[in-house]
């Protein structure tokens, strides 16, 4: 998804708060943002993206869970692909894990609301297993051999080749620049196994993996 929690919950509580405060909401966001990173340096991952505490931190009023939301405003942020993909892969048999950096209460109502909770094996966020990506232990209780989807080279793809797992990178082209949170020890440069334009293009990729038995499910 096109990031829910942002779209729909934190963006109209920054402007409430900043009408408020009497202040622009992106200085609101901005300053959230170098809280973050702030903390994301000192190697506090998992506290980087604890957006309630962040608020409380540089003295924002308390920032409650989002309530939970009209499936109408979630479904027009869903990327292109995602439910062909989720479903192909729930119906091959494959076990699915989602891996998020954001917290369970943050995501989870956006799941819900989708009804996409009963496609995964496993929903593995920050603030159940104590790490974030791209820290390999965040991914320690998951069977190996599976390979890993995501859309950040520096979180994802680094992931899926600390934990020697197949990456597949979903990049445009030409592809992002990442410069915020990076870890200082990632590699001067990262390949994926596999670069996609889309989710759409995992389907056809991921069914030739399978039927050349490149790696076990």
């Amino acid at each position: 998804m096109n990031n829910p929690y942002w779209h729909l919950f934190l963006r109209p509580w920054l402007a409430v708060e900043a009408k408020r405060q009497g202040t622009d909401p992106l200085a609101l966001y901005e300053a959230l943002n170098r809280e973050g990173e702030a903390r994301w340096r000192r190697g506090r991952w998992v506290e980087s993206f604890d957006w309630p505490d962040m608020a409380k931190a540089i003295g924002l009023s308390p920032l409650p869970d989002p309530p939970a939301p009209d499936p109408a405003a979630v479904r027009p942020l869903v990327k292109d692909g995602a439910v062909a993909l989720l479903h192909a892969l729930h119906h091959s048999g494959a076990s699915l894990a989602l891996v998020t950096n954001g917290f369970s209460r943050f995501q989870t109502p956006y799941l819900q609301a989708l009804g996409w909770t009963d496609l995964f094996h496993r929903i593995i966020t920050p603030d159940v297993v104590g790490y974030a990506k791209p820290d390999p232990r965040m991914l320690e209780h998951c069977d190996p051999g599976l390979v890993h989807i995501g859309d950040r080279l520096t979180h994802d793809v680094l992931l899926a080749l600390r934990t020697h797992r197949r990456a597949i990178w979903i990049a445009a082209d030409p592809p992002p620049v990442e410069r915020d949170r990076i870890d200082r020890l990632m590699p001067a440069h990262i390949q994926a196994d596999f670069r996609v334009a889309s989710l759409a293009a995992c389907v056809p990729l991921l069914d030739r993996l399978f039927r050349a038995r490149t790696f076990r499910l």
